[in-house]
Order: structure tokens, then sequence, then C-alpha cells
């Protein structure tokens, strides 16, 4: 009499019933219901202990899951990602341990964020690209504007942002009127002045930061405090990786869903988004530390203004007209409009000559290459 006569309850109850009311033996009744006979001593078992409940059939969920997740700890994680909605599952966990809590495994994070409906399937927006790093704080800093914000306030704001590119730490985050050279040099030297002189700084090649012929006025400011600028590549964004997944950062966390009703509102919530992305949010590249854990301020320390450039003794000296032009030997060169009523220094080569700003040197040429002052 196998199971799949009748049903399976009933069968096993004709089963039991069997062995405690027939003659047979054990073996031949298991043979008769074509059973083994450990499943027949299994739910003998089972009658014996628990009657007709016995023979129904039980869950195969363990009694016990080892390692399960506290109903605190889950509770705890998912008002983390609420708070941080934006924020991966180890830099979440990351957190928990720093409270002194003992997160999941992440894919038992994962799972508990799903079943909560915290799971954004978008892909993510960090590309592959391998990146080029500095080993320690204040020897580069990105410096990029972000998109212009229309506000509800009838003006437009252009976010600046500056970057430490060892520690990742957000050294500003300006919400300025325009990208003027005024107000992104006004952001800058407060930076300078709480944080000290990075030797060299990376940016595009917006008009701001890099002229079109010669350098800008603002690179002319950097040199004479010693600091290096430096460019990406035109149309090549990936240069400035670090301030451009920053850029990605601020857009999901705070701007993509964020209400301002003034440019004060949005500038506080630029400070509040600072200080949580320097102390409280763990970073994918410095081992889910926090920024202010690697970062400490420049040992160069800012002036009260910005020097002069100095020439060495004897030096050959021009100055720039206001169309950018310096005349030499009955040529003209041409080194930049940023450089009108501005001293270079002209030194001659084998080859022609080099000008100078201060101690950079801004250019090379040939005569043959230069333009007769009449022509």
């Amino acid at each position: 009499m196998p199971w799949n006569e009748v049903s399976v309850v009933d069968s096993r109850r004709l089963f039991v019933h069997a062995c405690e009311s027939s003659d047979r033996s054990f073996s031949a009744l298991c043979r008769d219901y074509g059973i083994s006979r450990q499943t027949g001593y299994t739910w003998l078992g089972r009658w014996r202990s628990d009657g007709e409940a016995g023979l129904l059939d039980r869950s195969r969920r363990p009694h016990r899951i080892a390692r399960g997740t506290s109903v605190e700890i889950e509770e705890a994680l998912v008002s983390l990602r609420r708070q941080y909605p934006a924020w991966g599952v180890r830099k979440l966990c990351r957190v928990l341990e720093r409270q002194g809590v003992s997160p999941p495994p992440e894919r038992t994070a994962n799972r508990i964020l799903r079943r909560h409906g915290l799971v954004d399937e978008r892909p993510s927006a960090e590309g592959c690209l391998r990146r080029f790093e500095r080993d320690e704080p204040n020897m580069l800093w990105q410096v990029d504007h972000k998109r212009a914000i229309h506000g509800s306030w009838a003006a437009r704001t252009v976010p600046l942002l500056v970057e430490d590119d060892a520690s990742r730490y957000l050294i500003a985050l300006r919400a300025q009127p325009d990208k003027s050279l005024a107000a992104t040099w006004a952001t800058m030297w407060d930076a300078f002045g709480e944080f000290g002189l990075p030797d060299g700084i990376l940016t595009d090649n917006d008009g701001v930061f890099h002229g079109r012929i010669g350098p800008s006025q603002l690179e002319l400011m950097l040199l004479r405090l010693g600091i290096t600028p430096l460019h990406g590549r035109p149309y090549h964004p990936q240069t400035q990786g670090k301030v451009e997944q920053l850029n990605g950062t601020l857009e999901r966390e705070l701007l993509r869903d964020g209400h301002f009703g003034s440019a004060n509102e949005l500038q506080a919530s630029f400070d509040a988004f600072r200080t949580r992305y320097n102390y409280d949010r763990p970073h994918d590249a410095l081992g889910l530390e926090v920024p202010a854990t690697r970062y400490r301020p420049s040992s160069r320390r800012r002036p009260t203004k910005v020097p002069q450039v100095e020439y060495p003794p004897g030096a050959t000296l021009r100055t720039g007209n206001k169309d950018g032009w310096i005349s030499w030997r009955g040529k003209r060169i041409k080194v930049g409009v940023a450089l009108c009523g501005e001293k270079v220094e002209v030194r001659e080569t084998d080859d022609g000559i080099d000008v100078y700003y201060g101690s950079h040197r801004l250019l090379g040429t040939t005569l043959d290459e230069c333009r007769a002052v009449h022509g």
C-alpha cells in the first residue's frame, strides 16, 4: 500500500495503527506500505510522541538560525539607511561599528534593506576608472564648479568645491553667485586662510581657471603664492575623478531631493553636508575611514595678502600691454591678457627665448615664431 494510493497523512495513520495492532513483523509492514524501515521508525516515533499532529508535514525551516540578526540591530540599520538613503551597506555597517554595534554581514544587511524596500536597484553612478592619488594631504587640492542651481529665490547659485586629493577631505563647499574670478578667489582665499596653502591645485579648463592664451589671473595669483596650477585634459573629466565623484555624491545625497527657500538656506545645507562628509560618512577609498582621520592643515600658512612677483637682480624684464603682448628685439610675443601691466622676465636661449613669471616658466619660443612689431 504505497503512500500515493490514499492521502499521505491517511497512509501514515494506517501504517502506525497497523504497527500497533498487527502481528506482522515491522519490516513486512514497511514493505506493505512501500517505505523504508528508517521512514517507518520516524513516523511511528512521531505518532507515539505527538499523536495525530505528529503525522503532519513539518516545516523544513531550522528551529534556530545561527547568528541571526536581532531586532535592535535590524532597526538600527534601517534607521541609518533612512537617514542616509544614498549610502551603501558597507558605509552603514561601518557607522554601526563606530556606534559600538556589531553589524550583520553585508549580504544579510542587503537582504534586510531589500525587505524594507530600501534598496535602490538603479546602477551605481560610480565608474571603474583608475585614478592617481597624492601621498600626503595638501600636496594637491582639486577645485571645481558644479552646475548652476536655480532656486526659488529667483537667482542662480554656482557651488564651488575644494577637495584634498590624498585624504578626500572637503576643504570648502560654497554657494557662489557665479563663476567669476572675484567669487571664486574669495572662496579659495578663505580656504587658504583656514587650512594653509597646498603645493598644487588641479582644475578643469574653465575660463576662470585657465587662460586661452597664457595664464589666467587666478593662475598668476596662485603662482605668486607658490602654488602650482594644474589642469585636466580638455573633455576628460576623469582627470579630476575625485572631485567629479564628490559632485555625484553631493547630487545624490543633497541636491536631488533637496528643497531650499533661499541662498542662505542652501549654504546652511552645504555646511551640514560638508560636516557629515568629513566626519561621519565612511569613504571606500580610505578603507571605510572618514576623511577627517586622514587630513591635517598645511604648514604653509597664508600671507595677509598676495605677494608681488620677484625677479633676481639684473633680470631682463618686459611689461605686458593691454592686448597681452610684450616686445623683444623688434618682435612681439603673446603672453596673455592676464599679464597686462605685469612684468615678466625674458631669458635668451640657444634656440630663442623663454618667458618667466617669477620662477615659473610661461613659454618658450624662437624669434622666427614671433611677430614683427610693425608686422
